[in-house]
């Protein structure tokens, strides 16, 4: 039963129309008609009022598609008679009232629907009771026939033709219950009444399960209205194909003309709910893209939850439930116009693309379809949108009211050692953001911390494999000596050999040879030679002894060591603990002052965003989460690096702990982060103190290409102070001390990235990346010790001497007293054998046994002469004596 709601938008039929050309919607509260003109310009918005019309409720509005500024309405007039009528302009804001007819003979309907053909010359009308042509061109008349088509109309659409419509509404099946259905209809002259020609299956076509209300549904009366059973359909006569969308029961059907029965796609977007298809269009006359008004109403008591638009590439995707929409609006880019409220009631379509919206308050807006790589701008103050150009990262090649979308991955064309993620904005090498790593490693204690065994290492260290242990080794020299020495005693036989009269140099260097052997103590000149190979052993020792002596600390050292083979050989040994920190209120102790030190560094947060178009003249901001309250933080310094595919963040921190939050604004990607700290160094009495600088950056990268940061991160950082303490060389000296923050940022990569694409990019609103720095209960303790002080090297060093003089010693008289007198008996009794065996007579020729006899006696006088140094001999004695004793 018809009754006058004149604040209820969504009653008694679609309120909203528009070509490409202008919008027009109804108002019943003060009784006007909204008119928008396209593209907006100044006197291009207007106001029809009711009172050029009998009307006193509107019911629907339709527009010419033939771009006419002029429209066609039905309404109530105060009487209650059932009216249409036509206004027309001339451009301008100036409308007439062209005709207006009253449909007689028939009572108040309320279900009444009304369609304009494709050619824009006539109006079909459908109510409960009867059926209408209204002519428009050439002339203006009216032909009415009684309803005989066993349908309660809801929606119609005739399109881009003016021989076929298709109806939706609800028939009655018997007399207590009515289902959905819808028809075909064959459309005739003006003289001849509309007749079904195919129906199309509803109610029948998705079977519910037993748990869902909609299975159970019931409706009664077909003739009743209420706007839970509101319907609606669009036809597209290029491709064939028809939506009809039953809120009730959530679901959009998608049909081809050529078959009525079987759908081509069925969506519904789940049970408990209804809303889902309360008004379909076509988007454009291509008829590839359908936008539906995805509502969301309690199927309880059709209470409002959301609103939102959906575009769906049926051509490319299909339609069924898991398809999904290319856009949603509002979204994060293009919002919810200011002069609208968030939920709607009905939309509509223009052949080239333009969206006509229409909420629940009666406010209508025109999304206008934007230029190749623009997108339509709907954060305006008038009722129709303008357009922006594309962010960067993304494009749009064609005109649309779609937003543009990001550049994929595999399309960018990118080389390998290039990133290029989804919505890259250009192209920047993995290099200019890897992870800045600090080094806070602290060495590990030597294997060997006793100054006497390093010493003996290093002195008798002799390994052929690299030749700079060759060189720095003492035993390399020693060898150097010893064939020195060698090439001298041999001159000295060979000078002794040949030139056996010419002895004074031999004698004067012998003479000096004895006169340094520290070895035998002057009794052999040979001793002289060794001593001199200990001297130069020993000198090594002293050499090796203070430069290492001088290796420490090892934070003053700044190149390997070339004294010794193992060139990171350091007078120092370490000791690592881990200790809890303590009250600094409760304490006397001299490291307090390098944990004052590090309490008093201020942090800069930096925060690097990869691949990003957010820019610095982009709304983001910082805030700090202290418990309930929230502040919000300044952000120090903002930079583009890398041709504007990095955005770097630098923000000062209040404090050392705390969490804070960067909240970009809107649906821009970033391929990836890189997060760290810094802090400038400090010290404390004139260095003795020293608070070392912090730099440190970890950046975290998605191991797909498709994907980008989620809209919600956090990023732990743990510090921990490490304190080192260098004790002083000098026993006398004090303790200095440097610290450092160790750090610890961890993250599970697999939770921190997204897949994203065409389907999923435009439902991010913000990007949260949120950073928690707290701080260890323990320290580190690292304490440096020299292994040798100065008094213990001078000490070794002195007993390392005596130590080679005695050996050496010990080594000379084992060879005098034991070796060389078996060697003596042994060359005693050979000597013997040969005499024997080579007997000599006295009246042999004395020459004769004097030369065969030469070799044989000096070595043997060699030997004698080893045992008695004291004794001169010279050549012709041992020939006389040899002959002595061959003559007894």
């Amino acid at each position: 039963m018809y009754s006058k709601g004149s604040t209820d938008y969504d009653l008694y039929g679609i309120k909203i129309a528009l070509n490409d050309r202008f919008l027009v919607s109804v108002d019943n509260l003060f009784l006007v008609w909204y008119v928008e003109h396209f593209p907006h310009a100044n006197g291009s918005s207007c106001r029809v009022l009711y009172n050029l019309t009998t009307c006193d409720f509107v019911y629907s509005v339709v527009v010419p598609t033939t771009n006419n500024i002029s429209f066609i309405y039905n309404c109530i007039d105060v009487h209650g008679n059932n009216v249409v009528g036509f206004l027309v302009s001339n451009d301008t804001c100036s409308f007439y009232l062209m005709n207006e007819q009253i449909i007689s003979n028939y009572s108040t309907q309320d279900n009444f629907v009304i369609a304009i053909d494709g050619q824009s010359t006539g109006v079909y009308g459908f109510a409960d009771d009867f059926l209408f042509f209204y002519q428009l061109f050439p002339t203006i008349s009216l032909v009415t026939w009684p309803n005989t088509l066993n349908i309660s109309p809801r929606a119609v659409d005739i399109g881009h033709n003016d021989k076929y419509a298709v109806i939706a509404g609800y028939c009655q099946s018997s007399v207590s219950v009515a289902v959905e259905c819808g028809f075909l209809l064959r459309l005739n002259v003006s003289s001849a009444c509309p007749y079904v020609t195919s129906t199309f299956q509803i109610s029948t076509v998705v079977t519910y399960s037993w748990n869902d209300p909609r299975s159970i549904r019931l409706v009664t009366n077909s003739r009743t209205y209420t706007a839970q059973f509101v319907m609606s359909v669009s036809i597209c006569w290029q491709t064939q194909q028809v939506l009809i969308g039953v809120q009730s029961l959530n679901t959009v059907y998608l049909y081809s003309l050529n078959d009525t029965q079987t759908p081509i796609g069925v969506r519904q977007t789940g049970m408990n709910l209804m809303g889902y298809g309360k008004s379909v269009a076509w988007l454009d006359q291509t008829c590839q893209k359908a936008v539906i008004l995805a509502n969301a109403y309690s199927y309880s008591n059709y209470e409002w939850i959301s609103s939102s638009v959906h575009i769906y590439d049926i051509q490319s995707d299909g339609f069924n439930d898991s398809t999904q929409p290319i856009l949603a609006y509002p979204n994060a880019l293009q919002t919810l116009h200011q002069s609208m409220n968030p939920s709607f009631i009905r939309l509509t379509c223009s052949p080239s693309g333009h969206l006509g919206l229409l909420d629940r308050f009666g406010n209508g807006i025109g999304i206008l379809s934007a230029p190749p790589n623009n997108y339509a701008n709907t954060n305006t103050r008038i009722y129709v949108t303008s357009y922006l150009p594309c962010y960067r990262g993304t494009s749009r090649n064609y005109s649309s009211i779609e937003l543009c979308y990001p550049e994929s991955s595999s399309a960018s064309n990118c080389s390998t050692d290039l990133f290029c993620p989804y919505g890259s904005v250009g192209e920047v090498a993995y290099s200019a953001f890897e992870s800045i790593e600090q080094d806070q490693d602290y060495p590990e204690a030597p294997e060997n911390t006793v100054f006497d065994d390093i010493l003996m290492q290093n002195i008798f260290s002799f390994n052929l494999k690299s030749v700079h242990c060759l060189i720095v080794s003492p035993t390399t020299w020693v060898f150097v000596v010893m064939i020195i020495v060698g090439i001298i005693v041999i001159g000295m036989e060979c000078s002794e050999r040949f030139y056996p009269h010419q002895h004074y140099i031999r004698d004067r260097a012998k003479q000096i040879f004895r006169k340094i052997d520290l070895i035998g103590e002057g009794e052999v000149w040979i001793g002289g030679l060794i001593t001199t190979a200990i001297i130069v052993f020993i000198i090594s020792a002293y050499v090796f002894s203070n430069a290492f002596f001088h290796q420490y600390p090892i934070e003053q050292l700044k190149d390997n060591n070339s004294f010794a083979c193992d060139a990171t050989l350091r007078n120092a040994k370490f000791a690592t603990t881990t200790q809890k920190r303590w009250d600094p209120r409760r304490t006397s102790k001299e490291s307090q002052l390098i944990f004052d030190l590090l309490d008093a560094q201020v942090f800069t947060l930096n925060i690097d965003l990869i691949q990003t178009a957010y820019t610095c003249g982009d709304y983001f901001y910082i805030q700090r989460s202290d418990g309930y309250k929230i502040t919000l933080v300044s952000i120090t310094n903002c930079t583009t690096n890398y041709n504007g595919t990095i955005l770097s963040l630098a923000i000062v921190l209040p404090a050392h702990e705390l969490t804070v939050q960067l909240v970009l604004s809107g649906l821009k990607t970033v391929g990836a982060v890189r997060i760290g700290l810094s802090s400038p160094s400090a010290t404390l009495e004139h260095g003795r103190f020293t608070a070392l600088e912090m730099k440190f950056a970890s950046t975290f990268v998605s191991s797909s290409l498709d994907q980008v940061l989620t809209e919600s991160n956090v990023f732990p950082i743990e510090l921990t102070k490490i304190i080192n303490e260098t004790d002083p060389l000098d026993s006398n000296g004090s303790p200095q001390f440097s610290a450092i923050w160790s750090y610890s940022l961890t993250a599970n990569t697999d939770q921190l990235f997204t897949s994203e694409n065409r389907y999923t990019f435009f439902y991010r609103s913000q990007t949260n990346i949120s950073v928690t720095i707290s701080q260890n209960i323990f320290y580190i303790s690292n304490i440096q010790q020299p292994i040798a002080r100065q008094t213990e090297v001078i000490f070794r060093c002195l007993l390392f001497t005596i130590v080679v003089l005695e050996v050496f010693g010990l080594l000379f008289l084992i060879v005098k007293l034991l070796f060389i007198p078996i060697l003596h008996m042994i060359y005693t009794r050979l000597y013997q054998n040969f005499a024997k065996i080579h007997k000599v007579y006295p009246s042999s020729d004395l020459s004769m046994v004097t030369v065969e006899n030469k070799n044989p006696l000096d070595t043997l006088t060699h030997t004698f002469k080893t045992q008695m140094p004291r004794r001169r001999w010279s050549s012709g004695t041992h020939v006389n004596e040899m002959n002595n004793c061959s003559a007894h």
